[in-house]
């Protein structure tokens, strides 16, 4: 054989070799893919469950499940105590308008100087003049002390109307304590799943990001033996890099929600970490329209504050009218002045006393004009959230 048929054969025998080392090789990346691959077992465990295992600190990351964010939150949340709040001062209000109806005594004292020598009581002298005659004490320096006592009789309808209204405003509290509640469920819940949502999606993006990087160290030894262009290579980089920026985005977003989840709950120590435990829960049944739409008008918390708030603009018109009629209370009175002896003359005195507007200017007029407007206001606000509702429910 000469040289050239020995070179031939060389030269044949590299580049059989060269294929089988570039074959072992692509077999090699693909088996240990195959293994580093995203198995079932992992897949149901959260990214935020692989930290924890792998982290010394485990003992730092609370988790929670739906209904323990649920539970945490009810006691936690700010709006949600302050709802609560709103019930306690609407229930002060009812004692402040049972106590309008209440008697009323009240103490008081004070010093008068006049110009001239005034009675410390009032001038009763019958004649005959005689011995037997009480004549009262003069002074310019007058202390006066006394307990006085009133109570309301009849204030137009106002006294227990006003009540009608302080015990409504507390229901309408409640409702939206109600509401507040079933709004934070919902947004807790739409928190929750959407977290379950980014892992989920961070888990594949991590799997793209090895997916190509192993990609890429292909592509490089196929560059080193020539049977690939450079520009194969610069385009795995892209994708590589596309892939590693959108693995970020996921993480910042999940990060985000994490903080989201956390103001929801009410948490004050916002560093603290913690990590969802994702459940299964049933497939609950839903009633047919005309029933849930029933349910609505019946059980929803807002309209039925609506509802409440027209009954209360009703009140407050009848409240306004009832300022024409008159106004009766019992009064008393039991008290003494005394001069600068300090000698204290007693006296005392009762009634009952009425008034009435004869003129006012147009007050009376003008306020029940505002509340009619107001209690119009209330029913086109109840009726707008009527056909919110109805919108709503037919959308879900």
């Amino acid at each position: 054989m000469n040289c050239c048929g020995l070179r031939r054969v060389i030269r044949t025998c590299c580049y059989i070799a060269g294929l089988m080392l570039i074959l072992g090789l692509m077999l090699l990346p693909e088996s240990s893919l195959a293994n580093d691959s995203v198995g079932p077992g992992f897949r149901e465990k959260s990214v935020q469950t692989a930290l924890v295992e792998n982290s010394p600190a485990e003992s730092k990351v609370n988790r929670y499940d739906l209904t323990s964010i649920i539970h945490y939150a009810l006691k936690h949340n700010p709006n949600i105590r302050i709802a609560g709040k709103a019930i306690e001062t609407e229930t002060y209000g009812i004692d402040a308008a049972k106590a309008e109806r209440m008697p009323r005594i009240d103490f008081g004292s004070g010093i008068t100087r006049y110009r001239y020598d005034t009675p410390l009581t009032p001038v009763v002298i019958k004649p005959p003049i005689g011995p037997g005659t009480d004549f009262p004490d003069f002074d310019r320096t007058i202390l006066d002390t006394g307990v006085s006592f009133k109570l309301p009789l009849f204030r137009g309808g106002r006294l227990y109307r006003g009540v009608n209204v302080a015990e409504i405003r507390k229901t309408i509290a409640q409702d939206n304590y109600r509401m507040s509640k079933q709004e934070l469920v919902y947004n807790l819940s739409n928190v929750y799943y959407k977290i379950g949502q980014l892992e989920k999606l961070l888990l594949a993006h991590e799997a793209s990001v090895k997916q190509l990087e192993l990609h890429k160290k292909n592509v490089e030894l196929f560059l080193k033996t020539g049977t690939v262009p450079q520009l194969d290579l610069l385009k795995t980089e892209v994708e590589l890099s596309h892939a590693m920026e959108n693995r970020l985005v996921m993480k910042n977003s999940l990060a985000s929600t994490y903080e989201l989840l956390k103001t929801l709950m009410g948490m004050d120590e916002m560093h603290t970490e913690i990590s969802i435990d994702p459940n299964n829960t049933g497939v609950e049944t839903r009633p047919v329209l005309e029933e849930s739409l029933t349910r609505a008008f019946s059980q929803r918390a807002d309209y039925k504050a609506a509802a409440k708030k027209r009954l209360i603009s009703d009140e407050r018109v009848k409240i306004a009218r009832g300022r024409r009629l008159p106004d009766i209370f019992a009064s008393a009175q039991y008290g003494g002045n005394a001069g600068h002896e300090l000698a204290f003359k007693e006296n005392w005195n009762a009634g009952l006393r009425l008034t009435m507007p004869i003129l006012d200017g147009g007050l009376i007029r003008s306020e029940i004009g505002k509340e009619r407007v107001e209690l119009d206001k209330a029913k086109e606000e109840e009726r707008s959230l009527k056909l919110a509702i109805t919108r709503e429910v037919r959308d879900a």
